[in-house]
């Protein structure tokens, strides 16, 4: 989710037991924290591979939390002469995990256990934008004071529509299985919420063959194939894998398909990313140069857009 979302949430949060204003520590404490772990954005100044190779990992884990909480507590202590610490670093925190937990709700995901694991959980509920969890939020902000039925009310709402929203994924997930399944072997498939679209989702079906990416339509159940990706099995790609950027794909997406392109005077490994898509071209991408005899010349990070191109060292980690 965008910061301004993020810090509609914590507000709403500390709405449901208080009155919002910027008098009280706690309530600013509940916004700020609601925003914090995107400060990770700060690494943006080393270049996207720096900053993608951290967001939504150090700051967004519960450790992380708990220490940003506890920096912005201390730091409001000196702009308020009525100050419990317990109380606002409770209400930092409760903005800080807020934050994490709504970005482990959609298909980016979180880091939540780190320093233990860098892996990335998420459910793949919600969209990047999810207005049902921002009219919610603004209806806690905004409408006070609330009866006890009316509390109930909001929780049943977000409960089923976040039910709702399972349900919805799973359901699709078994048409694309009775789609697909007489055509090929699947591995997997991988269904998530479209970024702008409540009514639609991405799908990416892993076959023995090939990878498939479209969208289904929840209502209609229309499926769109946007792309269909014939796998290569290739020694050279299993080299690529095992350099500097090869692991950082590895480890930078779950989804990717690998393709090999010979021309007249070099070879290349080319990466992408199926996970995200700009009018149906997807956003991030590796590339692995090598001569015609197999030396690998240069590799190449490109994020959000194939224009973007990063030279990475060629530097070769493991194997």
């Amino acid at each position: 989710m965008d910061p301004i979302s993020h810090g509609v949430i914590g507000l709403a949060l500390y709405s449901l037991q208080n009155s919002p204003t910027i008098t009280s520590a706690a309530c600013v404490g509940a916004v700020i924290g609601s925003i914090s772990p995107d400060i990770d954005i700060i690494t943006r100044v080393k270049g996207d591979y720096v900053f993608l190779n951290h967001h939504r990992v150090e700051t967004h884990s519960i450790p992380g939390v708990v220490i940003l909480s506890g920096m912005i507590t201390i730091l409001l202590s000196f702009f308020y002469s009525s100050f419990s610490f317990y109380e606002v670093f409770l209400w930092t925190f409760i903005g800080g995990i807020s934050h994490s937990f709504m970005d482990y709700l959609n298909s980016y995901g979180v880091s939540l256990l780190y320093p233990f694991t860098r892996k990335k959980y998420s459910l793949n509920l919600l969209m990047i934008y999810d207005p049902v969890i921002i009219l919610l939020s603004l209806y806690s902000i905004f409408f006070m004071p609330r009866t006890a039925v009316q509390y109930f009310s909001m929780g049943m709402i977000t409960f089923f529509y976040l039910a709702c929203r399972y349900l919805d994924r799973s359901r699709l997930r078994k048409k694309l299985v009775r789609r697909f399944n007489n055509q090929y072997k699947i591995k997997n498939i991988n269904v998530f919420p479209s970024d702008f679209n409540l009514l639609k989702w991405d799908y990416i079906v892993d076959t023995d063959s090939h990878y498939i990416v479209g969208e289904i339509n929840s209502i209609t159940s229309r499926n769109s194939i946007i792309k269909k990706l014939r796998k290569v099995v290739s020694p050279i790609i299993d080299r690529s894998l095992k350099h500097q950027l090869g692991i950082y794909f590895k480890e930078f997406t779950p989804v990717f398909h690998v393709d090999l392109i010979k021309e007249k005077e070099k070879l290349i490994v080319k990466m992408t990313d199926l996970r995200y898509r700009i009018k149906n071209e997807f956003k991030h991408h590796a590339s692995f140069y090598y001569s015609l005899d197999e030396n690998l010349l240069k590799s190449v990070f490109h994020p959000f857009s194939e224009s973007n191109a990063i030279e990475i060292d060629c530097k070769k980690i493991s194997g």
